[in-house]
């Protein structure tokens, strides 16, 4: 593992720790910036030492040091995930604009995903800036600003116009992150995300209809599942066009 990869992942580590405040402190409209992190329990402020990703959470057995109450298991879940993250993106693209523009665009669907999962909510927060952002970021990158523009158009209006098929049964939200999508993977990336996320949001919707935990008309929180789909566009979206290009192309 190069230097350079394992860099990136120790930065990861240290946005991981700011994008659980993101995810917690989004959907309830504060600031994630002030005040300083606090115990949702006892409200005391944590010191520096209770901070360090991961390190702070095994050092302290999951546990906060004032009062004992548990800290829950997605702090170094989210923490190694971005570490991998960046890691992934830089051994992927080196150290370049382009591994950048992943590791934002991969920051983005953390927070979006998480806090879907956790109050099915997509943050205007992070959908709306974010889209700014990939497409500022494909202006001056390797992708062309018209390919960012039309995923924009393609990953939101696609989910926009199943919304309006199905009367509501996709959110407003979903509609947002796939615009965010768009925005970072562009034209036809987007459409192997926007399958990819069909293909395993129908698959866990069988499932868990077969389990007796959901039923038809149960609505499924479909953000992780974009979320999926965009990082398998991400990394793979060009060897997957390639091999359905050939399935297509006459023998």
């Amino acid at each position: 593992m190069s230097l350079p990869v394992v860099l990136a992942g120790v930065a990861g580590l240290f946005v991981g720790s700011f994008l659980n405040v993101c995810i917690h402190r989004l959907p309830l409209r504060t600031s994630v910036v002030s005040p300083r992190s606090r115990c949702p329990a006892c409200r005391t402020i944590l010191p520096p030492i209770d901070l360090i990703p991961v390190f702070s959470y095994l050092w302290l057995r999951g546990r906060c040091r004032s009062c004992g109450v548990g800290i829950g298991l997605r702090y170094p879940l989210v923490e190694l995930a971005t570490a991998v993250a960046f890691g992934a993106a830089v051994a992927r693209w080196g150290s370049s604009l382009a591994a950048l523009q992943a590791a934002v665009f991969l920051s983005l669907l953390i927070v979006a995903c998480l806090t879907d999962l956790q109050t099915g909510i997509i943050p205007n927060r992070v959908t709306v800036p974010g889209t700014i952002v990939g497409l500022a970021l494909a202006a001056v990158g390797p992708a062309s600003l018209v390919t960012a523009v039309l995923g924009v158009i393609a990953g939101g209006g696609t989910l926009l116009l199943l919304a309006l098929i199905s009367r509501g049964g996709m959110g407003g939200g979903d509609i947002k992150l796939g615009a965010l999508m768009g925005a970072f993977l562009g034209w036809p990336h987007i459409g192997v995300a926007l399958a990819v996320a069909f293909l395993a949001g129908g698959v866990a919707g069988m499932g868990l209809m077969a389990a007796q935990r959901k039923r038809r008309r149960d609505e499924i929180t479909f953000g992780p599942f974009l979320g999926a789909g965009a990082v398998a566009a991400l990394f793979w979206g060009a060897s997957i066009l390639l091999w359905y290009g050939g399935i297509l192309r006459p023998s």
